[in-house]
């Protein structure tokens, strides 16, 4: 099988899982009867353990096809354990746990798939390849996400089996995709010596940039769950509308995000999605009307999607300039993650005290101010640099 075919087969069995097991999951969590806090709280203890992970274990573990399969099996075992324990009488805390213990191991095969495919794919392909997967992504995000929400509601009468069993298709889906990755993976063995180690010696301020915008993003994640669930009370079909939309919208911004990317660079499309991410949901909490909301997703999902393929292409762009390549895919993971984290965690204190539409007020101002801030900040270098040159002469 051509390298190629395996990458967008893998992409599009990943995708499989995310709308099988993921799309639903924090629905699921709602309707299981969860407080505001748990909500925000699991989408905060994932990203949590993906940076524990990323700071403590994946960067000293070797590019092997060995430690890449070991690790997947380790996430097939969490992602079968969710999916089992929704029928026990209390599932949510064992959710949170194996949701955290898949997070460790998802991090180990995050940070070494882009490091397997460094060494089977030129540089010059991967904002196509990028965009290509996240073409193949929309396609089964619109598809599965429809189909999966309409047999959901179809069959909520063995609720929460049902759930159960869209997981399941998960599970195989993302166990098959693992092993096509895992045979372009160096087939050699290599001692593991675990010890301490110092993360963000590979950061620098455009990444620590990235991650305090990452904060911002996962704030408005759990707010949106509480709004279209528990306050609204919206069917997964009509939940499935938003993600239709919003896979219609980033299918239609892929060609023009890479030709944006080749023309403007990565680092600037990055930034005017993130700007339109944060002007979207200012309104929010205060809208109730299905078909606005629909359109709001549709912008709010399109603008991620051309955030995830820049953000990709960052990632990529720096690492040409690390000798310690694990060390960078490792630390650059760990910021994201680690925005991620905290982001869900301050979204939940921010309902103790402010509505809802507040909160995302709140939200939409912080990303603003984020997003400025790097341009003044990256100016200020520049300036002493041209007056030691004035100086100088």
């Amino acid at each position: 099988m051509k390298i190629s075919t395996r990458i967008y087969l893998d992409a599009a069995l990943q995708n499989v899982k995310s709308v099988a097991f993921f799309t639903f999951l924090p629905v699921l969590i709602a309707r299981l009867g969860a407080s505001d806090f748990q909500i925000a709280l699991s989408n905060s203890l994932p990203p949590l353990f993906c940076a524990l992970s990323l700071a403590l274990l994946t960067r000293q573990l070797p590019v092997t096809r060995g430690v890449y399969l070991t690790s997947g099996y380790v996430r097939q075992f969490a992602f079968l354990s969710m999916a089992l324990s929704v029928m026990l009488p209390n599932p949510i805390p064992i959710l949170l746990v194996c949701w955290s213990i898949n997070a460790v191991s998802v991090m180990v095969t995050g940070a070494q798939q882009p490091a397997i495919l460094r060494r089977v794919v030129p540089q010059q392909d991967f904002p196509r390849m990028f965009s290509t997967n996240k073409l193949i992504g929309i396609v089964i995000l619109v598809v599965g996400s429809y189909g999966i929400g309409r047999v959901l509601d179809a069959t909520q009468q063995f609720f929460p089996m049902n759930y159960s069993v869209s997981m399941l298709v998960g599970c195989v889906a993302t166990f098959t995709g693992m092993n096509l990755i895992a045979s372009m993976a160096p087939n050699e063995k290599k001692p593991i010596r675990l010890h301490m180690v110092r993360p963000f010696r590979e950061c620098n301020r455009k990444l620590w940039w990235m991650a305090m915008n990452n904060i911002g993003v996962a704030m408005a994640a759990p707010l949106f769950t509480i709004y279209h669930v528990k306050k609204l009370g919206l069917s997964n079909a009509e939940i499935a509308y938003f993600v239709i939309g919003a896979g219609v919208l980033s299918a239609l911004l892929m060609p023009a995000t890479r030709r944006a990317i080749e023309r403007f660079g990565a680092l600037r499309v990055y930034s005017v999605a993130l700007m339109g991410m944060a002007l979207v949901i200012l309104p929010y909490g205060k809208i109730s009307y299905f078909a606005a909301l629909v359109v709001l997703q549709a912008l709010l999902g399109g603008c991620a999607a051309v955030a995830e393929v820049a953000t990709n292409s960052v990632m990529m762009e720096e690492a040409q300039a690390h000798k310690k390549e694990m060390d960078f895919f490792s630390d650059f993971q760990l910021l994201m993650s680690g925005g991620n984290a905290i982001g869900g965690l301050l979204s939940g204190f921010l309902l103790i005290f402010l509505p809802i539409w507040a909160c995302f007020l709140a939200i939409a101002a912080v990303r603003i101010a984020i997003l400025c801030s790097y341009r003044f900040t990256a100016a200020e270098p520049a300036a002493k640099k041209a007056a030691s040159a004035v100086v100088a002469q």
